[in-house]
């Protein structure tokens, strides 16, 4: 868990849009009160019921947002550059309420959980774009339990490849770093039926499979099976 060299935060080409509300001020006291930090692949960011001093900018990299209970989790989302985690701690006895790890090498910014908490207060359009971003989790969140409880495999499915294709790595041929069993997780499904549904895409043309990487050859019946569940 190495850590990286700074940059300054002015003029940063990754800034999410909550940062970008920021005056230069701003910017200079939150690069004093952060550090960045490489992770890799598998190893924990962040621990469901840990005391968070920080909140979690993800620079670079893939990364899987879950809750634990027991020996069994379940995973809420998959994230990458650009996402802030955590800031749900600011208001919660600043405890994370999940556990983050990461898929693959990951490169994270980590905010010291004052000083944000200072600027929602003081900021008016910074705390506004923290409000937006929230919400937007609420709705992601409204909609992946209908997901889960209201469509059949095919749709499932069908979800998660829009999910990888245009929040995730913006084109229809990708390689999925994720294993058959978080695949599963996430879908709901046990890996026997993912299998299944795999198999049939493929032999339908709706997908290309060639070993981890994924190529959607008709993105209108993905579309359409995403929508009929």
């Amino acid at each position: 868990m190495p850590l990286n060299k700074l940059d300054k935060c002015v003029g940063c080409r990754c800034m999410s849009a909550p940062f970008k509300k920021l005056t230069n001020e701003e910017l200079i006291q939150i690069n004093r009160n952060r550090v960045e930090v490489n992770f890799k692949k598998g190893e924990i960011i962040a621990k469901q019921g840990a005391l968070a001093a920080h909140i979690i900018y993800i620079k670079s990299g893939l990364v899987k947002v879950y809750r634990e209970h027991a020996n069994d989790e379940l995973i809420l989302s998959v994230e990458n550059q650009g996402k802030i985690l955590g800031l749900q701690a600011l208001y919660s006895k600043n405890i994370y309420p999940y556990s983050v790890k990461a898929y693959t090498d990951t490169s994270v910014c980590l905010h010291d959980i004052k000083t944000i908490d200072s600027f929602i207060h003081n900021n008016a359009a910074f705390s506004a774009s923290i409000l937006r971003h929230l919400n937007d989790e609420s709705l992601f969140s409204y909609n992946r339990m209908a997901c889960l409880t209201l469509k059949q495999l095919h749709g499932r499915f069908a979800d998660l490849l829009l999910c990888f294709s245009l929040r995730l790595f913006k084109r229809k041929k990708f390689s999925v770093p994720i294993s058959k069993k978080d695949m599963a997780a996430i879908t709901n499904m046990s890996q026997e039926s993912l299998s299944r549904v795999i198999k049939e895409f493929v032999s339908e043309n709706i997908i290309e499979l060639k070993g981890k990487e994924i190529t959607i050859l008709d993105f209108d019946r993905v579309r359409h099976l995403s929508q009929v569940g």
